[in-house]
């Protein structure tokens, strides 16, 4: 479970992953992931990265699937 995000520190790896592929339901972890999301750079950096890697698993799947 995601702990309180503080002012200077960066999301997980494996918190930002999470948060990614959409696996974190609970909003009292949910909201300080999208909260720090809102204001960090570098975070939002790495989430739009991690996210285009998801989608490209993704997309890698149902091709697999459909072969």
């Amino acid at each position: 479970m995601q702990q309180q995000i503080e002012f200077g520190s960066h999301i997980s790896e494996y918190d930002l992953e999470r948060y990614c592929l959409g696996m974190v339901k609970d909003e009292a972890e949910l909201a300080p992931l999208e909260e720090h999301l809102l204001v960090c750079p570098v975070c939002i950096e790495r989430a739009e990265s991690t996210k285009e890697y998801v989608d490209i698993l993704r997309a890698a799947l149902i091709e697999i699937q459909e072969g």
